[in-house]
């Protein structure tokens, strides 16, 4: 069974072409077959802009499922909180936020990376999430 990673990170940027060029440097940390959701201004605030990604984690034990989400994490920040209960058959539910006010801060390529999140579900509802939100493949942008 395929597992997906959902992402949801907020930018501080002041337009939306800021906001391509902090995607563009930040896609290549997600490997191939990264789709990207609906990205817009955040309703309560204004300045900064948030994103939806859904990547995919290749065939492997929960060991390796987790393990390939916490290293993309760390590509994108430190600091990260992270929660949920893990099983020897399951990362389901396994998540994480990271708030660029407390004590780390976004890395290299995610300048401007205010707040982010992550969830471990389920492949098959995360492709369909990704693809009602106007999602577009890494590659076609």
């Amino acid at each position: 069974m395929s597992v997906s990673i959902h992402w949801r990170l907020m930018f501080r940027v002041s337009n939306r072409r800021a906001l391509d060029k902090c995607l563009a440097r930040i896609l290549p940390l997600f490997g191939g077959g990264v789709k990207v959701g609906e990205c817009k201004p955040y309703w309560k605030i204004p300045e900064l802009w948030e994103c939806n990604l859904v990547s995919l984690v290749p065939a492997g034990s929960t060991a390796e499922h987790v393990l390939a989400c916490l290293l993309t994490a760390k590509c994108l920040a430190s600091g990260w909180y992270v929660l949920g209960s893990l099983s020897a058959d399951s990362a389901d539910g396994f998540s994480g936020v990271f708030d660029g006010k407390g004590q780390g801060g976004a890395s290299g390529p995610a300048v401007g990376l205010e707040w982010a999140s992550f969830h471990v579900g389920n492949s098959g509802s995360a492709e369909q999430g990704a693809v009602a939100d106007g999602g577009r493949d890494s590659g076609s942008s």
